[in-house]
């Protein structure tokens, strides 16, 4: 009987490049067909062929994009539907007549006919999952689908987390012996949040975001509305049956010193050795964001006067009409400067706005 993948080792390929590699051939070999691919597409038209079987001949796909019959399937549309056989959209005989089939599949010997495919979303991009049968081998079945689409949410989300760790440049997170790098912020938890160990970035980043916390029991809070969705992820991937790697996302906000702190996203990926307990890797859009937010002194917030006016009207609970009458401006006017204090504070409203403002003492 063929080796079933457990999520935990799909999860482990998301810090292990030979794993994330061998993961597409692992999968084809469960239900014994000879093809499997991962394909990262990126925004725009640069495509990257990642990881799968027969790669030497995979490069070849890009000659295709966009007018072949089976790549013209691999649409936003499909994101989340799990896997879909190509047999439903294409047919045999216009597969056989298309430019994908005489001159990649025949021409490379490639032994892909039937096709079973996935389109999964990530922030940079969708990501193609092809599952392929020779012609002989008759197209995918009932069964078959069932075992590759035990995987699907799985997949999904280590794509996701590999994605956002490819793009801050963090191949691991551990260094030989054992201690967390310091190329993120790196926390291991407990099943209960409670802190195993962290490293220098994490432990800076605790102490200026206003919405992290680590309480008197080293328990990991979120401050909020954010903390429902904090226990749940923790919960989720230190699940003692099936655990699930997540994420959760945090906005931009000034921190407790002072400085902007970028949109962050927590990456919780579940670990296979000590017990049940979950990783958070930190990450954000921009990939050297968080190393400038460590390394940067505190930010000085520079107020124009008319900001001022406008702050402080609005602590006298002035409505944006009654400012404009006041200070003699157009509201699209006091609205601009409504938006550049939101942004120079890091706030999402006035009223945080204001809470900011009388914290840092700019009024």
């Amino acid at each position: 009987m063929s080796h079933l993948i457990s999520h935990h080792e799909i999860y482990d390929a998301a810090l292990d490049d030979e794993l994330f590699t061998l993961l597409p051939s692992m999968m084809a070999r469960e239900i014994d067909i000879p093809s499997a691919v991962f394909i990262w597409l990126h925004p725009g038209d640069y495509r990257e062929i990642t990881a799968g079987t027969q790669a030497e001949a995979n490069l070849d796909y890009n000659s295709f994009e966009g007018h072949d019959p089976w790549l013209a399937h691999g649409t936003p549309e499909k994101c989340g539907t799990g896997l879909f056989r190509l047999s439903d959209h294409v047919s045999a005989q216009e597969f056989e007549h298309s430019e994908m089939y005489n001159d990649f599949i025949v021409k490379n010997g490639v032994d892909r006919y039937w096709c079973l495919a996935m389109m999964q979303s990530t922030r940079d991009g969708l990501v193609a999952t092809a599952f392929h049968k020779g012609k002989r081998g008759g197209d995918f079945t009932d069964p078959e689908m069932k075992t590759l689409g035990a995987h699907v949410q799985d997949l999904g989300r280590l794509h996701k987390i590999r994605r956002e760790l490819h793009r801050a440049s963090i191949q691991q997170v551990t260094a030989s012996d054992n201690s967390l790098l310091d190329d993120a912020p790196i926390l291991e938890l407990d099943h209960e949040g409670r802190l195993v160990r962290m490293n220098g970035m994490a432990e800076t980043l605790i102490e200026i975001h206003p919405l992290l916390v680590l309480n008197f029991q080293r328990v990991l809070r979120a401050r909020g509305a954010a903390q429902p969705a904090l226990r749940r992820a923790i919960g989720r991937a230190t699940d003692a049956g099936k655990s699930a790697a997540g994420s959760l996302d945090l906005p931009q906000m000034r921190g407790a010193d002072g400085r902007i702190i970028p949109r962050l996203r927590l990456n919780l990926l579940p670990r296979t050795d000590g017990g049940r307990r979950v990783l958070v890797i930190v990450t954000s859009e921009e990939e050297t964001a968080l190393r400038d937010l460590v390394d940067a002194p505190r930010d000085r917030i520079h107020l124009t006067p008319r900001e001022r006016d406008v702050l402080h009207g609005m602590i006298r609970g002035r409505r944006r009409d009654q400012l404009a009458h006041d200070l003699d401006l157009a509201m699209p006017t006091i609205d601009m400067h409504s938006a550049n204090l939101r942004r120079k504070l890091g706030a999402r409203t006035i009223a945080e706005a204001v809470a900011i403002a009388l914290r840092f003492g700019l009024l």
